[in-house]
């Protein structure tokens, strides 16, 4: 378990065991044979991702800048372009 992605890809691929991963994210690999996808290989179920934060907390200032692109994104970005079936 990790909540690492490229670790988590690294464990799957040293046959660890197996994991979930993002379509988008290991397509090439599928497509290259170094992994495989488990059915169902259509209508492949929908997984809300969310941002969390403290509002107490007190961010570095990379943090700050980061988390500030974000909510620009998310607020430019609409929900529909950010959602693959």
């Amino acid at each position: 378990m990790s909540s690492n992605l490229p670790e988590l890809r690294r464990m799957i691929m040293a046959n660890i065991g197996i994991g979930a991963l993002p379509v988008h994210v290991d397509a090439r690999n599928v497509e290259a044979g170094r992994l495989r996808q488990l059915p169902p290989l259509t209508d492949l179920p929908a997984v809300d991702i969310y941002l969390l934060r403290n509002p107490k907390t007190a961010n570095s200032d990379a943090a700050t800048v980061f988390l500030s692109m974000l909510d620009k994104l998310l607020q430019k970005v609409r929900l529909s372009q950010r959602t693959y079936r």
